[in-house]
């Protein structure tokens, strides 16, 4: 009775794992063509779509447009200007020099033009600096890229490790399932005991659960893929499997070695030096404030007004006024009074005939302004010391990490030939005990544990061989090699 209760429930959990399988694979097919990514085009389509390179991407164009103002800060500044004013009451008309009481309107226009010729080198230092700024920030977007081409590296390994872990599986259960089946037979005939069948149905159905865990640990590992890509949930697609072979053996790293090549090659470290150019470009800014600024100026202007009259015909007599009297006969002076017709001068003319110029030179020096200047230089000059510290500890960060690097390479390096040794000398037994096995000179206890022993000696081998891979990867990555497989 427990026999069949076993074999009832071990037949349930086989046809519900053989169900799971083959929806996964129907809804595979069902799907729209899939896209297939090699390592480079993962990386590839991630340095185009991931927010974090777009984000970078931003802050080295908003560096690159400060660049262009700083030196447009070179060249001369020019405005125009233009008014129309309105005069009410009692006041000097501008163009008869006499008081009038009437509402006046008025136009007025001007072009200025100014040029620096001399301010301390502000402005050239300032071109560095933002150079300088526009640099970094290149070389930080560069830094972002390898990060997130390692981290999808990681996960490009991960991924087909869970493939190979799925083959390898799938494999196991159908080799299991031979013995089954032989089993089966000999239970029928009576020539075998059913605790062997029952044994071996217990061990496919630890086999089917590591297949359902791979296919699991293939599908997170996709998922922080497309994450890492930014792919749409839209697009299905899988990875190409390269051809491994040969990898793990590629390098053999001196910690001095990669760390004198990694100064030259790795975008923090030319990051950090930048940011310590543009530091000391700052500082030099700041000393700038100490010197006088000599500029260049120059002006044109011109007015039109309402009140301005011109005579449109000849004077009208209309009387006479005294104005004095003679020295000698102590006679009248009399000056003629005369009616005249106008009119407001036309725009054009006035426009024309108002023109006024200038041009000079100016020169101004801040002599004292409560010692800002001065607290501005030595704030200058304490960022530019944390910068070349912030440089140091990039070196300091740089060295450790390649030393941690090269330590978890070798540790890996030996992880991985230890497995290998471990995995042939599993295989060898395995093979022995299943021959003995199938001619019915060994147990079914033995057969199993010979098999479990071999099957977790080949999944330490998987992890320690794609470990080493990115181990090495990560090396190469320091040396300034393009990451791939």
């Amino acid at each position: 009775m427990l026999a069949f209760i076993f074999d009832h429930s071990f037949q349930f959990m086989t046809r519900k794992y053989l169900l799971i399988i083959c929806m996964l694979s129907w809804v595979g097919l069902a799907k729209a063509q899939v896209q297939k990514f090699t390592l480079k085009q993962c990386i590839d389509y991630a340095w185009q779509n991931n927010l974090d390179i777009k984000q970078s991407m931003l802050n080295t164009q908003s560096s690159a447009i400060d660049v262009k103002a700083s030196k447009a800060s070179l060249l001369p500044t020019l405005s125009a200007s233009a008014g129309q004013n309105y005069q009410f009451g009692r006041t000097v008309d501008r163009f008869t020099n006499t008081y009038i009481n009437q509402t006046i309107r008025s136009n007025n226009f001007g072009l200025n033009v100014g040029v620096t010729l001399f301010n301390g080198f502000q402005n050239i230092n300032n071109i560095k600096q933002k150079t300088f700024t526009q640099k970094a920030s290149e070389e930080s977007l560069e830094a972002t890229k390898n990060q997130i081409a390692l981290s999808i590296s990681s996960s490009f390994l991960q991924t087909i490790q869970a493939i190979e872990t799925i083959n390898n599986a799938q494999l196991q259960i159908a080799s299991t399932q031979q013995r089954i089946d032989k089993a089966q037979k000999q239970v029928d005939a009576g020539a075998a005991d059913l605790s062997n069948l029952l044994t071996l149905k217990a061990q496919i159905a630890n086999e089917q659960l590591t297949l359902v865990n791979a296919v699991n640990g293939k599908n997170a590992a996709i998922l922080t893929l497309r994450n890492l890509m930014q792919l749409p949930i839209t697009t299905d697609f899988e990875v190409v499997v390269p051809n491994i072979e040969g990898i793990t053996t590629k390098t053999n790293p001196d910690v001095l070695e990669v760390f004198e090549t990694a100064l030259n090659n790795m975008p923090q470290i030319k990051s950090a030096v930048q940011q310590s150019n543009a530091a000391r470009a700052q500082t030099s800014i700041s000393k700038g404030l100490l010197s006088p600024t000599i500029s260049l100026y120059g002006s044109i202007s011109t007015v039109y007004s309402q009140s301005a009259k011109t005579a449109t015909i000849n004077p009208i007599p209309i009387g006479y006024q005294i104005i004095g009297k003679t020295q000698n006969g102590n006679e009248p002076v009399l000056q003629p009074i005369n009616s005249y017709t106008t009119k407001t001068i036309d725009f054009s003319s006035q426009f024309k005939n108002n023109i006024g110029q200038g041009a000079g030179v100016s020169f101004s020096w801040n002599l004292f302004n409560g010692f800002q200047v001065q607290n501005q230089i030595q704030k200058a000059k304490i960022n530019m010391l944390i910068s070349d510290m912030n440089l140091q500890k990039q070196k300091n960060t740089l060295l450790n990490d390649i030393n941690t690097a090269v330590n978890s390479y070798n540790a890996a390096k030996a992880k991985y030939d230890a497995t290998l040794n471990s995995e042939d000398a599993q295989k060898t037994s395995l093979d022995y005990i299943q021959k003995r096995f199938d001619a019915g000179a060994s147990t079914t206890f033995d057969f199993i544990n010979a098999k479990n022993n071999y099957l977790q000696a080949q999944s330490n081998e998987l992890q320690a061989k794609y470990e080493l891979i990115f181990r090495a990867l990560i090396i190469e990555y320091y040396r300034g090699n393009t990451i791939t497989l």
